[in-house]
């Protein structure tokens, strides 16, 4: 009977400690999205300030005559048409999926995979 009391013991606190490491799990992950979050908001409000630091300064230089406008350029993203309006509203800076590697990109890693391989090679052969 010992045996089964100390077994529904040890299985007791096992699934104790479980609970513990998934509440702490848990809550790490909560505090990290906190940050991240509290991370994107800032980079966002710094990306809206620079956009309105650029559109002042550009209507400071066509107010003192003195602008580089060359003839029509094509509409800006930060423009506020573009994103409805209200700069922000549409969070042109919102993290999106990352583009998939393209066929350009793997080709410098297949050659640098195959001067790593032909260097170890290299010195496996070494006769000394």
């Amino acid at each position: 009977m010992t045996d089964i009391a100390a077994l529904k013991a040890e299985l007791a606190g096992l699934v104790r400690e479980q609970s513990e490491r998934r509440a702490l799990r848990e809550q790490r992950g909560e505090e990290i999205k906190a940050r991240s979050q509290e991370y994107m908001t800032k980079q966002v409000q710094a990306a809206e300030r620079y956009v309105q630091h650029v559109r002042e300064m550009a209507q400071r230089k066509t107010k003192s005559g003195w602008s580089t406008d060359r003839g029509t350029e094509a509409p800006s993203a930060f423009d506020t048409d573009a994103f409805g309006g209200e700069p922000g509203a549409a969070a042109p800076f919102a993290p999106s999926a990352a583009p998939p590697p393209s066929a350009r990109d793997e080709a410098p890693r297949r050659a640098r995979r195959a001067r790593a391989a032909e260097a170890e090679d290299d010195f496996d052969n070494n006769p000394w």
